[in-house]
């Protein structure tokens, strides 16, 4: 099986850095939400929901400018990728 590269996403990687944890399995853990929501926002298959964000608010001691302006600056990468 060949290894296929895990897209950078600002909120996610900043996420797993901060909490010093090994993948997005284990943020999926941490936050108690499913792997596959995780990869669903990585993969750009759904955005971050609100929902995500309060949760994400509620988990960490991140403000939701905070959590928003990584949102934005991963929209940003996006859309420069094209």
């Amino acid at each position: 099986m060949r290894n296929v590269p895990v897209p950078k996403h600002a909120l996610l990687d900043y996420l797993i850095e901060a909490f010093k944890l090994k993948n997005s399995r284990a943020l999926a853990q941490h936050l108690g939400v499913t792997q596959s929501a995780i990869s669903k926002i990585r993969y750009r298959h759904n955005p971050p929901s609100a929902e995500f964000v309060l949760l994400v608010y509620d988990k960490t001691d991140m403000s939701i400018e905070e959590i928003r302006a990584l949102i934005k600056k991963q929209e940003e990468l996006d859309g420069s990728d094209t």
